[in-house]
């Protein structure tokens, strides 16, 4: 690809030979090259593009000119790798239509430490920049995503889609959206996904895309097989699964002892660096030192306190303080739902019973 003097990109396949046309990195002038055995391609006539010579692969390459022949087709104002001073960045891919503000578009395909990903995402944002990161195929899986996932760290939220990820695949020219993304300790990520082919849907389509969020029914099977893997985790010496257990005897238990409630049974937003077992031990032992009767908004800081330790670094999530005041919620909800509380005129009455370690 090449942008013409109307600074359109333009297709080597497609492009005449009496335009003059320049690279959409340097501006510099190219020149088309098409014959009946090389494939139509543009050269630099001068020096080599420093833009697009800095160990990119040849999929970054291709999936940011695809990624910005796309916005181009469907009305956005595009520039590849445009510069800006006062970030000290240049976007893969920056767009923009109307007076909506400008959109960053990342085509990740490389690795990228959480610190650095931080960076660049507070920096767009701090600058008026809305920033939307895409992951190449190195962020990929075959089968579902797991926790642990690397492409985890590049989570993005909106309302309309719930936790997300999103992927762009340069063969079959297309987004992949993996959206409502949902966490049962444990089992693989719970997600909806759809395709947009860049060929036969604009961005607009994309953008206009609410689908109905679903959650999972989590049966009797989930809580069974959960305490299957922590009694294999605990023989095998899995340190996620000691360091619970260390906690369990720390305060006079064991997992085998722990009360049925204390297993999350409901699907829940990944955004924590652990299982969410770990908050639900932490908040069973808080509660057994609370008075027989607290108030709601004791019950909220405490269930804030014990959850804001476990997030993971989720540097590309906005609203994330709306999602912890909905596990709160969630939590709270449960507690009712699972008789460790009931409702007295002065707060919530704590079920003493559900507050101590089984009998072996």
């Amino acid at each position: 690809m090449a942008q013409d003097q109307q600074n359109h990109l333009i297709l080597a396949a497609d492009a005449t030979r009496q335009a003059q046309y320049h690279c959409p990195g340097c501006q510099s002038a190219v020149r088309l090259k098409r014959g009946r055995v090389m494939a139509a391609h543009f050269a630099h006539q001068t020096a080599a593009c420093q833009t697009f010579s800095e160990g990119e692969t040849a999929e970054h390459l291709l999936g940011k000119q695809q990624l910005a022949a796309w916005f181009q087709a469907s009305g956005y104002t595009v520039q590849i790798e445009a510069a800006l001073p006062a970030l000290h960045q240049r976007p893969d891919v920056l767009v923009q239509q109307g007076s909506q503000p400008p959109l960053a578009l990342e085509f990740q395909c490389s690795p990228l430490s959480v610190t650095r990903l931080a960076e660049r995402t507070q920096g767009y944002r701090q600058h008026g920049y809305r920033v939307l990161w895409v992951l190449g195929s190195p962020y990929q899986v075959s089968g579902r995503l797991r926790a642990h996932a690397k492409a985890l760290k590049f989570l993005q939220y909106s309302p309309q889609w719930g936790c997300y990820l999103v992927f762009w695949d340069v063969t079959g020219l297309q987004l992949q959206l993996d959206l409502n993304l949902l966490s049962c300790d444990g089992d693989p990520l719970y997600l909806q996904r759809h395709y947009f082919p860049a060929q036969r849907v604009a961005v607009a389509e994309l953008l206009q895309y609410r689908p109905p969020l679903t959650r999972p029914t989590v049966v009797a099977d989930h809580y069974q097989a959960y305490q299957r893997r922590l009694t294999l985790g605990r023989l095998g010496q899995q340190p996620q699964v000691v360091t619970l257990q260390r906690f369990c005897y720390q305060h006079g238990g064991t997992l085998a002892t722990m009360p049925n409630w204390v297993y999350p049974m409901m699907a829940k937003v990944p955004i924590l660096a652990g299982p969410y077992l770990s908050w639900y031990l932490h908040v069973f032992v808080r509660l057994q030192s609370e008075p027989a009767v607290v108030s709601t908004r004791r019950l909220q800081q405490l269930l804030q306190t014990e959850l804001a330790p476990l997030v993971a670094p989720v540097s590309c999530l906005q609203g994330l303080a709306h999602l912890q005041q909905q596990l709160v919620h969630d939590f709270l909800t449960e507690l009712v739902t699972r008789q460790v509380m009931t409702a007295v005129p002065a707060g919530w009455r704590l079920n003493s019973q559900l507050l101590r370690w089984k009998r072996h």
